[in-house]
């Protein structure tokens, strides 16, 4: 691990996150308030759980807290909205996989929002902050929006990695 991408992952050593339990991985998903200076404050979301999960099915080596040694309550909110939480992307190569996986869950959710009666209910909005740490430097989304903006996105992002997936 280069200098620059340890300046990038700071945020994870300041909450006890050891160098030696990142390497080898893919991708982290943490809780959007990973940072909170009160670690009584912190809490997974269920999309973030579900997300490392699928993930991990996929093959692709991913941590979440609980992987990381956090022990953190898991909240499950009530709303349309969906909260992927922080994805430190380690390895730009499983873009693609993390395209499929979000936009499986994307696809279910929308499916769900659409078979409700009450069609006045607002569709939902995801919520993720995602941070690529590459060798050249990092790219940070704070993405609050429409499920369809994100996984574009995402494919935005693997096309400028070089990657020619379709």
């Amino acid at each position: 691990m280069d200098i620059d991408q340890k300046v990038s992952l700071n945020k994870l050593w300041a909450i006890g996150i050891k160098e030696e339990q990142i390497q080898g991985l893919d991708i982290i998903v943490l809780p959007e308030n990973v940072s909170d200076s009160d670690s009584k404050k912190r809490y997974d979301a269920q999309n973030s759980i579900t997300l490392s999960k699928l993930l991990k099915q996929e093959g692709v080596s991913c941590a979440n807290s609980y992987d990381l040694g956090l022990d953190l309550p898991t909240i499950e909110r009530r709303s349309n909205d969906i909260w992927m939480g922080q994805l430190y992307i380690l390895n730009d190569a499983i873009l693609p996989i993390l395209e499929g996986v979000i936009g499986s869950i994307l696809a279910t959710l929308i499916l769900t929002w659409r078979k409700r009666k009450d069609l006045r209910e607002p569709a939902g909005n995801v919520h993720a902050d995602i941070t690529i740490i590459r060798p050249e430097g990092e790219i940070k989304i704070n993405y609050t929006g429409e499920p369809e903006a994100l996984l574009k996105i995402i494919k935005t992002l693997d096309k400028k990695n070089g990657s020619n997936h379709s």
